[in-house]
């Protein structure tokens, strides 16, 4: 999963200047998601709110600093989970 995440980190398109409903930028908002959900469920609950802000240019830098923000504290649960044996799958 840790790769997974890392491979969404390095590809995160400028979510600040992207329109949040083009098709390149909700791709990668699901997959997130989905990745987000497999190493804790409240941190996917996180994405879709800060996503919801993407919509209004005066929130869509923060939202977009925050979403990256989620992304990296779910890498460090990942890898906490991984290293402690708590991990559900290879994180």
């Amino acid at each position: 999963m840790s790769g997974r995440l890392e491979q969404l980190r390095r590809s995160t398109p400028d979510l600040a200047q992207l329109d949040p409903f083009s098709t390149e930028v909700r791709a990668w908002l699901d997959e997130a998601y989905v990745a987000l959900r497999q190493v804790d469920a409240a941190e996917g609950v996180i994405l879709r709110l800060h996503e919801h802000s993407l919509r209004d240019p005066r929130f869509k830098a923060v939202a977009s600093a925050e979403i990256i923000q989620t992304i990296d504290r779910a890498r460090a649960t990942g890898a906490l989970m991984h290293r402690t044996g708590l991990a559900r799958q290879s994180i």
